[in-house]
């Protein structure tokens, strides 16, 4: 079956895949690396970004004083056909300032420097394939079955999923509206 027909994981298996991840962080034989890609998955999740839109991501794009909840400025979204990259600004809901906020504070600074948010041990951007290799590798060593795993584009999928089920609504203009429900849960 196509990963596309696919239904995302649920909320329960992100949260345990999360867990795992934070666990990890403790035994890692890299810190560094192992508190980056929970940073990095977090942020695929909770931003709904594509792998490629969160590995161009940059320190600057991080806004914390924009909104609520402070903003992702998504430089190279996905265009339309040919049209290019298509800018954008997302909201970090569901406390995912505090998870960059920490990254930002207590991790980033391991790598060497650059504008790089995601950086590699080089200091360089991650590529759009590692991520995704680096979400299987951590789900094979997580220990669950295959037809366990999710791709980077799934949890995207789970992210837009698991907020319109609890009540946010996506608008054309980017903007979203939270109805019934508070943002912090």
């Amino acid at each position: 079956m196509s990963p596309a027909l696919l239904p995302p994981p649920t909320p329960e298996r992100v949260e345990e895949f999360f867990g795992f991840l934070k666990a990890r962080i403790a035994t890692a034989r890299k810190y560094a690396p192992a508190a980056r890609d929970y940073a990095l998955f977090r942020t695929l999740y909770h931003a709904g970004l594509r792998s490629e839109e969160a590995s161009l991501l940059d320190r600057p794009d991080i806004h914390f004083s924009r909104g609520p909840f402070g903003k992702l400025h998504v430089r190279f979204g996905k265009g339309a056909h040919t049209s290019g990259p298509r800018p954008r600004w997302v909201p970090m809901l569901d406390q995912l300032d505090l998870v960059l906020r920490w990254f930002l504070d207590d991790v980033r600074g391991k790598f060497p420097d650059s504008p790089a948010l995601f950086a590699d041990e080089s200091g360089g951007h991650l590529h759009q394939g590692t991520v995704r290799n680096r979400l299987g590798y951590l789900m094979q060593l997580e220990g669950r079955p295959a037809a366990d795993w999710f791709s980077p584009h799934a949890l995207r999928r789970a992210c837009a999923t698991h907020n319109y089920e609890r009540g946010v609504a996506w608008w054309p203009s980017n903007s979203y509206s939270v109805t019934g429900w508070s943002a912090r849960q």
